[in-house]
């Protein structure tokens, strides 16, 4: 091999490790003019298992979940006082579980009553981001779908300080948590971050991180029955350092619960894996 030959290999091998002096910082998304931002996401319980009891007598089958969301983000310019403001629309809210168990199958979809509808949505400098729907029906038919649109408005997964390659931070996972599994809302749950690569090319540079999330959490009743759950999950993100938009989420991990009742108790276990893709696309609302 000639020397210019080694000399381009050492070259791409820098470029795909990146410096490891070199530090990052995280900013807000930066948006781009006429676009939004396309978010699709993908949870399925691939091999999941149940095991009911019933005064006595065990049966076992299988569990299959899955849940699509598919929306799309449009923030506008601030309004003069600094009020966020912006658009959402929502393409797809979907929730299918197939149960088999004792020879017979049960299978329930749940399309949100939100699809193919826009709403506004809005920020005070000092206030909570609000959802406005348009009145077509009343907002508690929707609570748990607006209320993960707020979570994911919320979030805050990267420190505001510049971190080194092999750092590592904390950030709330809630509202992974929420599209995973949302019997858990009460739970107390970690993340973490860790970033491990940072790639440089010709039209951007990309930010690799890994990612954990831990779960737990329970609730009992008066009358004697109970719930409890744990997850824990891993994989990577990945945010164009351009944009500052987090444009993949790849996690596995494993659910595992038990409710009970007198004389009745249901233990699950669920494989997991959620796949998350962000992208700008032609400005819609």
């Amino acid at each position: 091999m000639t020397r210019s030959h080694l000399a381009a290999c050492a070259l791409v091998f820098a470029t795909l490790r990146g410096p490891t002096s070199a530090g990052v910082t995280f900013g807000p998304v930066r948006s781009q003019p006429g676009k939004s931002v396309r978010l699709v996401s993908h949870a399925e319980t691939p091999g999941g298992t149940i095991e009911r009891t019933i005064d006595g007598k065990t049966s076992k089958g299988t569990i299959n979940i899955t849940r699509d969301r598919e929306l799309v983000w449009t923030f506008r310019a601030p309004m003069a006082d600094g009020t966020k403001r912006g658009m959402v629309r929502v393409n797809k809210l979907t929730t299918t579980t197939r149960i088999v168990i004792g020879g017979k199958e049960e299978k329930t979809t749940d399309d949100s009553k939100l699809t193919d509808k826009m709403f506004a949505m809005s920020k005070a400098p000092t206030g909570e981001w609000m959802i406005k729907l348009d009145g077509s029906f009343p907002d508690a038919s929707a609570a748990n779908e607006i209320e993960e649109m707020k979570v994911y408005l919320k979030r805050e997964w990267f420190p505001e300080h510049e971190v080194s390659l092999s750092d590592s931070w904390e950030f709330d996972p809630a509202w992974i948590k929420m599209i995973i599994e949302k019997d858990l809302e009460k739970a107390q749950t970690i993340g973490t971050m860790n970033l491990r690569q940072i790639r440089h090319s010709e039209k951007f540079d990309k930010a690799m991180a890994d990612v954990s999330v831990r779960s737990t959490g329970g609730d009992y009743q008066a009358d004697g029955s109970q719930t409890s759950a744990s997850i824990e999950l891993a994989g990577q993100i990945s945010v164009n350092l351009n944009t500052m938009l987090d444009e993949t989420l790849d996690i596995k991990g494993t659910i595992n619960s038990i409710a009970s009742k007198p004389g009745e108790t249901t233990k699950i276990k669920l494989p997991v894996h959620l796949t998350v893709t962000k992208s700008f696309v032609t400005d819609g609302p």
